[in-house]
């Protein structure tokens, strides 16, 4: 069993937040990693250049109120994360500035990373990976704090912290897309993810659940509001709240049947609001197509999900051709075209596509399907 505190908050109000935090961790266990002097690296959910007010990337409120707790317990706390595409020099400060990070960085005295070197570290007794390569700030840091966004995701379903898909952010830059493509089954990149989890080993996760994202996320969504605020010492414990606040059972979500699998999920403890009081019934959810849908090629070959373009907002970037595990996307008159025999379905393209060109397409029966 592991304790998971959920606290109701509705606004982006940093103060607020930090009280809160306070709290929770009252009443969780003692973290012996949260030490004066300890370099605390914090982990939020950037996943690329957007407006805090799009809730495409964790606020900057619930960021600085961790930071600030992190802080008056003498820690040494740096900011980073590795977003989808290149990871370069060039493009970070950029990122932190649109998201917000650089003014809680100016405000608190946080530092911000830099570099974008990575480094490879031993998995303790590995799903699948014996070896990863991880940001060299990540290596570096005495524990890990992961403050992820509760949001939608075409491929796993959901995404928030711990399991899922922030800390999947570890890896620098392009190395992700390496990861879908030596990993195109789901089943098999949620045991991967968890290899991250594993050598991660975070010390605390918040998940940002004041304002979510519903349907085509996570990042063609749209905001939602939870007014929740979910905090844990253990990653898949506060999965399984954050998933359930949007009305998803574990088994809906590929990396925590993958953490069940493998005797990682605990039973959640949740102290303070209870679920069904802050749940949101009809959120909108993004349809993943199940393996049984697609034992069958032909009948796969009908009711079988696959990205599409909207013209009109295509300005022929190329994000989605670079970011294509599968190199199924050739650019032509600046305009992409899918070789969907090559797709394997990981919807880099839809999540990464800067203009939210990029959807979905899944055909209308799937949901009664599945």
């Amino acid at each position: 069993m592991a304790s998971v505190v959920l606290s109701r908050c509705e606004k982006y109000d940093a103060k607020r937040i930090e009280t809160l935090l306070e709290n929770a961790l009252k009443q969780l266990p003692e973290i012996p990693q949260l030490h004066p002097g300890a370099n605390v690296l914090v982990k939020p959910n950037l996943l690329m250049k957007r407006d805090p007010g799009r809730h495409t990337t964790t606020h900057p409120a619930v960021v600085e109120a961790v930071v600030r707790v992190l802080q008056a317990r003498g820690c040494e706390v740096t900011l980073a994360d590795s977003p989808g595409g290149p990871f370069t020099e060039g493009m970070l400060p950029g990122l932190y500035a649109l998201t917000g990070m650089k003014e809680v960085a100016e405000r608190t005295g946080a530092k911000l990373n830099f570099s974008i070197e990575g480094v490879e570290v031993e998995v303790p007794d590995p799903i699948r990976s014996h070896m990863l390569t991880v940001m060299r700030c990540a290596a570096e840091a005495d524990c890990i704090v992961s403050v992820g966004k509760i949001k939608t995701h075409g491929l796993t379903a959901y995404t928030g912290a711990g399991a899922v898909k922030n800390l999947f952010g570890l890896v620098p830059g392009m190395l992700k897309i390496d990861y879908h493509a030596r990993y195109p089954d789901i089943d098999d990149f949620s045991d991967g993810v968890l290899d991250i989890v594993k050598w991660a080993k975070p010390c605390l996760s918040v998940l940002d659940g004041i304002v979510g994202m519903e349907g085509q996320g996570p990042s063609g969504g749209s905001p939602r509001a939870i007014g929740a605020l979910v905090v844990s010492d253990n990653p898949h414990a506060a999965d399984v709240v954050g998933a359930a606040l949007i009305g998803l059972e574990p088994e809906q979500v590929s990396t925590l049947r993958a953490a069940a699998r493998h005797g990682l999920l605990p039973v959640p403890q949740v102290l303070g609001e209870e679920v069904d009081s802050l749940a949101v019934p009809d959120f909108v959810k993004a349809a993943v197509e199940g393996k049984a849908l697609l034992v069958n090629p032909a009948f796969s070959r009908l009711v079988r999900s696959h990205p599409y373009l909207h013209r009109k907002k295509c300005v022929g970037c190329g994000v989605c051709q670079r970011s294509c595990p599968g190199k199924a996307i050739d650019i032509r008159d600046k305009i992409p075209h899918f070789d969907y025999k090559k797709c394997i379905r990981c919807y880099c393209c839809q999540e990464l596509c800067p203009q939210t060109a990029i959807d979905v397409w899944r055909p209308f029966f799937l949901k009664w399907l599945q």
